[in-house]
């Protein structure tokens, strides 16, 4: 399993990141922790030992069952949590740091994220707080989630972002036209997340496909009326492709994240051993210029129709938009 670099810092991922959302057993569907930590036990052993998780998944239930499946291999894996919910001052983000890290089971995270920016605490002395949590060694490096450019901007004015998280996959393009080109010249790495697009990348997704009414996928744009069945008709194309090369869909989808010039790890959930066994294989193989190509096409079919969206779940879409839509 390749590892690389978190921006400059000295921590080092593997190319494909356990998304540990799943695990904390609400919006996703139910949970087996038994399951779970089999799941992340398994994940070492493929090589896959960069884990994600947060507070808000299954308000720390996620946090700690990945504590519990670590004991004894803290030193195997490097661990991401974040800054969760509202309040982002430094005596409200050692506080919440200071819970994580007990859930988790650790006295130090290897990222701390910044889960969405927010709209009225200063971005100073959130990222001074951030900066004094590195200097103390609780936190070796520093990352935001669901920045712009501009957001990303004004936090380095006041200490270094080692990573951002945005979301990245096969449909949702968005950060090429500005947050990939802005990080690649900054030298900051980038995790991406909902990198199968939600399991639409999986093909395990149809219009027959129910959910309940707490379930997270139908929240996202992906799934309005006039993006759902356009994103179908892409999946099985895509399909003929991962076919052809013997592989999953999943797994193609996965290394063409990883393909893409700047992407340090590309985040995927998995609460099974199966999933996690098949998402790892997406590092055994490799994409030739044709396919990429060809993948690119079939991308662009469904990218270029999409009218612009701030952000996958339409969270700050009422409250801060980037002007006009880009043309197509």
């Amino acid at each position: 399993m390749e590892k690389r670099q978190i921006g400059q810092s000295g921590v080092y991922a593997s190319v494909i990141a356990l998304g540990c959302w799943p695990m904390g057993g609400d919006y996703w569907g139910g949970t087996d922790d038994d399951e779970s930590i089999r799941t992340i036990h398994k994940s070492l052993e493929l090589g896959v030992t960069f884990l994600d998780t947060a507070p808000a998944y299954g308000r720390g239930h996620s946090e700690e069952v990945v504590g519990k499946g670590l004991a004894g291999r803290r030193q195997d894996v490097v661990i991401s949590t974040k800054a969760s919910g509202a309040g982002l001052s430094e005596e409200a983000i050692r506080d919440k740091l200071q819970k994580s890290l007990a859930r988790l089971q650790t006295d130090y995270v290897d990222v701390y994220f910044v889960h969405w920016p927010s709209r009225t605490e200063p971005m100073a002395g959130t990222m001074e707080a951030l900066e004094k949590l590195r200097s103390e060694g609780l936190i070796r490096a520093i990352g935001v989630s669901n920045f712009s450019p501009e957001m990303i901007s004004m936090a380095s004015k006041y200490g270094t972002v080692d990573i951002v998280q945005p979301p990245y996959n096969l449909i949702w393009r968005f950060i090429e036209e500005d947050v990939l080109p802005y990080v690649a010249e900054k030298g900051i790495g980038v995790s991406t997340y909902s990198s199968l697009a939600q399991g639409l990348l999986t093909g395990t997704i149809d219009l027959r496909t129910g959910y309940r009414p707490t379930a997270m996928r139908p929240r996202s744009v992906l799934w309005k009326p006039e993006n759902f069945a356009k994103c179908l008709y892409m999946v099985e194309k895509l399909r003929a492709v991962a076919q052809d090369l013997g592989v999953t869909l999943a797994q193609l989808a996965l290394r063409w994240v990883i393909s893409q010039k700047g992407i340090t790890t590309a985040l995927v959930g998995a609460r099974t051993v199966d999933e996690i066994t098949e998402n790892a294989g997406a590092t055994a193989f490799e994409l030739s210029d044709e396919n990429l190509a060809k993948i690119q096409d079939i991308s662009d079919e469904v990218y270029d129709s999409m009218p612009y969206y701030y952000d996958m779940w339409e969270n700050w879409s009422s409250w801060q938009k980037r002007g006009p839509q880009r043309e197509v």
